[in-house]
């Protein structure tokens, strides 16, 4: 265990890689059964507890920018093509999405993103590093399931608008425009952003669609059936409120999986803190998505 968060920690203090980086070894030795993973194999739970334990991850800040290079690590273990896609933050410095590409010989495309970012008072342990911690163990096991489309598992930055003051997520803007000029129009079946996974279950599924559309609303519905996940759709309150909300601006299909009628009472403050997060929440989040990921 002592070895594997040494090599965790020593990729923290790292500069973000350039997208062409080649593959990092795995760390040495076997973990015992009840100690942490290494990064290459993580559990959603022990990466939302992870970066949550940092603290606030307000865009454009040393801390978003740590657990994107943690998550960066993670997807180059996995195997993944890895991409930095950085942008602007008007007034408050520069942020990135970090993508994690793995090809098929599939022409389809499904993505997967979580934002990195917090409030800047809140440590963001449901909102939202229980995305980022079911981002990252999808990774590992993503050749394993075996997927139908090329996938991309993404964390963004820059979600919170509260904090930016942008109409606008401006990572999941810069990734819907990333997308849209490689084809997304034609191959995009589904952009899933996982917001608010870590509790209050059976989860809502949320789009601005007007009714379920047979292969995306109901795509994911059908895979949270043989997954044996409880889901419901709820439509959107006009254009939404994650990071899905820009793909379906841009015409692209877009759609979250989030808290359901519940909802987050800590969400934007200093309660939302890791002991919240609930294992079993981001263990069927993690198991809906990779049954989504690997349909035909």
């Amino acid at each position: 265990m002592k070895a594997a968060l040494a090599i965790a920690a020593a990729a923290l203090a790292a500069p973000l890689a350039a997208p062409a980086a080649p593959t990092l070894p795995a760390p040495p030795g076997t973990a015992a059964p009840s100690a942490l993973p290494a990064v290459s194999a993580p559990i959603a739970h022990d990466v939302a507890v992870r970066i949550s334990s940092w603290g606030p991850r307000p865009a454009a800040s040393a801390t978003e920018a740590r657990a994107h290079r943690l998550i960066a690590r993670t997807f180059r273990d996995a195997g993944l093509r890895v991409a930095v896609q950085a942008f602007n933050v008007p007034g408050r410095g520069r942020s990135r999405n970090v993508i994690g590409t793995l090809d098929t010989p599939s022409s389809c495309l499904r993505i997967a993103m979580a934002h990195t970012d917090s409030a800047p008072s809140a440590p963001g342990a449901n909102d939202n590093a229980s995305g980022l911690g079911v981002v990252a163990a999808l990774a590992s096991r993503l050749r394993a399931i075996k997927p139908g489309c090329d996938v991309w598992l993404v964390a963004t930055g820059a979600e919170e608008r509260v904090y930016t003051g942008s109409p606008d997520h401006l990572g999941a803007l810069a990734l819907a425009r990333r997308a849209r000029a490689r084809g997304a129009r034609d191959r995009l079946e589904w952009a899933l952003s996982l917001d608010e996974v870590g509790r209050d279950r059976p989860f809502w599924l949320r789009s601005p669609a007007a009714a379920p559309r047979p292969q995306v609303e109901g795509a994911l519905l059908r895979a949270a059936r043989r997954a044996r996940v409880s889901v419901s759709w709820v439509r959107d309150e006009s254009t939404g409120n994650s990071d899905h909300r820009e793909f379906e601006l841009l015409g692209l299909p877009g759609l979250k999986l989030g808290v359901g009628a519940g909802g987050e009472p800590c969400r934007h403050t200093a309660c939302d803190r890791p002991e919240r997060l609930d294992p079993t929440s981001l263990l069927l989040a993690r198991r809906l998505v990779e049954t989504a990921l690997s349909g035909r």
